[in-house]
């Protein structure tokens, strides 16, 4: 899969160390960069460069940065 592809939410969450719930509040509140909804089946998928905006600062997650491989 290229860095270019996106993962699903579900893989993302376990790279991170957070729950999938907890992530899908996230996107919806926008709250991670990077995250896309599908208009037709509904999932999330996020796309590098990803970040993730908690109220306490940016985190940036090295295994999600754009550019070649």
């Amino acid at each position: 899969m290229s860095q270019q592809d996106g993962i699903s939410l579900r893989r993302f969450a376990e790279q991170i160390g957070v729950s999938e719930g907890c992530l899908v509040k996230w996107c919806r509140a926008g709250k991670v960069i990077g995250a896309r909804k599908h208009p037709l089946t509904k999932k999330w998928t996020i796309y590098p460069p990803a970040k993730v905006a908690t109220g306490t600062g940016n985190w940036r997650f090295p295994a999600l940065k754009g550019g070649a491989a």
